[in-house]
């Protein structure tokens, strides 16, 4: 799989947006209006970069990372990459620059209101316990925006959620810990029993115990 964290997506898109004279200030939008332009852009056939521009040594490097997972499932098939995990997942915008970083690197083809493809799952990692208490709210909150539950029918109807020990253990200890990962997790499945009866999406949660 691959993995990172949430801000360091938000600077690429905020770069790429200030770029292309999108957005002079994405860091400074509040959530609703990053999920409105998020969805804009994700609904727009157009790539954000601008040939020529200097783009930052983070920005180039993230993309490129993109980039050579494209490369990779082209050459080894579309197993050989399966989720992209973002860590510290705070609100649905999150899940959205990602989609919207895989748009821009070939990951995902066509527009959310025009038949959307995306290659690899995007996973969110709830790991804090204050993220743990807003993951399902978090996950509502995504699918209900216009396009995503289709995009997902058709790219495999599969969603993978990741749940952290690391950080909600040393945030709330042991007994807190497993207490709010057990709400998190039925809060969770009883989001997506409806998703499944009614779109055939299967909920995989990811246990990050440590190891591989």
């Amino acid at each position: 799989d691959l993995r990172q964290s949430s801000d360091q997506h938000e600077a690429v898109i905020a770069e790429l947006l200030r770029a292309a004279r999108i957005e002079a200030d994405y860091a400074g939008l509040d959530e609703a209006a990053r999920r409105a332009l998020l969805l804009a852009l994700l609904n727009d056939a157009r790539p954000l970069r601008v040939i020529g521009h200097a783009y930052s040594e983070r920005t180039q490097g993230e993309l490129a990372v993109f980039e050579a997972a494209r490369d990779a499932l082209a050459r080894f098939g579309r197993h050989a990459l399966r989720h992209y995990i973002i860590s510290h997942t705070e609100d649905a915008s999150d899940l959205l620059e990602v989609l919207l970083l895989l748009k821009e690197t070939g990951l995902m083809r066509g527009t959310l209101h025009d038949g959307a493809v995306t290659d690899l799952i995007v996973v969110p990692l709830f790991e804090t316990i204050a993220d743990l208490r807003l993951a399902a709210p978090i996950m509502a909150a995504f699918y209900a925006v216009p396009g995503i539950v289709e995009m997902m029918k058709r790219s495999g109807a599969e969603q993978d959620i990741m749940l952290g020990y690391s950080d909600s253990n040393k945030d709330g200890g042991f007994f807190t810990s497993n207490w709010e990962l057990y709400r998190a997790e039925t809060a969770l499945v009883s989001l997506f029993e409806p998703l499944k009866r009614e779109h055939g999406l299967a909920l995989r949660l990811f246990h990050g115990r440590g190891g591989t």
